[in-house]
């Protein structure tokens, strides 16, 4: 199969291209269903793997996939890249997920589900068996499938974004989950940050003790303290069965670094596997 779009191949050339039907997606671009449309990317050979991408703020699925440096890793290892678009909150506004649960916006849980099915049927992957992500506002809609849909995807990847306050009191079911954040993030800090009075970022080790708690993990083992290029890793991996829970942090600021994509699908693909090159060192000594 060509690399390039089974949903895409005019789209990124003709900004203005009607939509069309589930039906006619194989021919024409993009592809709808309930709720919304999608557009996709796959790989040369055969396909492995959804990759569910959500982008940021103010973003769409068609100018995602225009970033190819991102999506070579994903593409090479034989996943297809799905990437759906949020709506403008009010018309004329930027699109933004609705990782709020807004009941007078359109339900993205339902829509990305419905995302899920059709692709795929369409390239005849399992949606449970696929890997949902999201950088920034779209790492917030992903940490609302995590918590509230956990069988939507087998695993969570969340990047520099995490859920709105008030954080819900729990989190559904047992999860994989790797979070990752820059340190001098100053969009998404770790901590968040108030937008508006009514609109309050979470804190990222709130929402990490969420799905902690729901997944029944423990404190960490000693030698799960690692470095993997500019990652610091601390992973929980004594959950419950099935469960993982990974924070990668590195020294950048609001962004995906380089080498995310290989530690993200490393992870994904090989449950218990090491993600790292080296135990960090307890270099003062301390218990």
């Amino acid at each position: 199969m060509r690399r390039g779009s089974i949903c895409l191949t005019l789209w990124l050339l003709l900004s203005t291209a009607p939509l069309v039907t589930a039906a006619e997606c194989p021919e024409a671009l993009p592809c709808d269903v309930p709720g919304g449309s999608y557009v996709a990317l796959a790989p040369d050979g055969p396909v492995q793997g959804l990759l569910l991408f959500l982008h940021g703020y103010g973003g769409s699925g068609a100018a995602e996939l225009r970033n190819t440096n991102l999506f070579g890793e994903a593409l090479e290892r034989g996943y297809a890249v799905v990437a759906p678009s949020a709506l403008p909150m009010r018309p004329g506004s930027p699109t933004k997920w609705n990782s709020e649960l807004d009941p007078t916006r359109r339900d993205d849980l339902a829509y990305l589900a419905a995302v899920l099915r059709d692709a795929g049927a369409r390239f005849g992957v399992e949606p449970s068996a696929s890997v949902a992500a999201g950088f920034s506002e779209g790492g917030m809609m992903i940490w609302r499938l995590a918590c509230d849909a956990p069988q939507m995807a087998a695993a969570f990847a969340p990047v520099s974004g995490v859920m709105w306050r008030p954080l819900p009191p729990d989190c559904a079911a047992p999860v994989r989950l790797m979070h990752s954040h820059g340190w001098s993030d100053a969009v998404v800090p770790l901590e968040g940050r108030a937008i508006r009075a009514d609109l309050i970022q979470g804190d990222v080790f709130e929402s990490l003790a969420l799905v902690r708690r729901a997944s029944g993990c423990g404190d960490p083992a000693p030698n799960a303290y690692a470095r993997r290029g500019a990652f610091e890793i601390r992973r929980w991996s004594e959950c419950s069965p099935g469960a993982d829970l990974v924070f990668a942090l590195h020294p950048g600021g609001h962004g995906i670094p380089e080498g995310w994509m290989a530690l993200m699908l490393d992870w994904a693909e090989r449950p218990g596997d090491a993600l790292t090159e080296a135990p960090l060192a307890n270099e003062d000594g301390g218990g």
